[in-house]
């Protein structure tokens, strides 16, 4: 994973919670639903976050592209918006400009994002 600090798991990983997150991806590691749980929805945020490249700047085209290759419900505004109200991605006031912001994920997180690496 690009620009992702990466450390032991600790032995305290919910391993439960990573499969239930899991469940929301295909095996190609596309997110097949938005989850109801917003824990959930933060966990799938942090997978798509990874697959953008650090210290990339994205129009709104691109980066939208970029989510509909890896989601399938076909909603890519909830996504960049999500990822946007998260944190996770900075965008211009006009919105033409997209940037992933590096953060470090949690142990849950990190787990997600390595069993879907791509």
């Amino acid at each position: 994973v690009t620009g992702v600090q990466t450390c032991a798991l600790p032995i305290s990983l919910d391993q439960a919670q990573v499969q239930r997150v899991a469940r929301s991806f295909d095996s190609g590691g596309r997110l097949q639903r938005w989850p109801s749980k917003a824990s959930h929805q933060t966990l799938c945020l942090w997978v798509l976050w990874s697959r953008l490249e650090a210290g990339e700047t994205y129009t709104e085209r691109q980066i939208s592209g970029l989510l509909n290759k890896h989601h399938l419900f076909k909603d890519h505004a909830l996504l960049r918006r999500e990822l946007c109200d998260q944190g996770l991605v900075s965008r211009t006031a006009d919105g033409s400009q997209y940037r992933r912001v590096e953060r470090h994920p949690s142990p849950v997180a990190l787990a997600l994002i390595r069993q879907f690496k791509q």
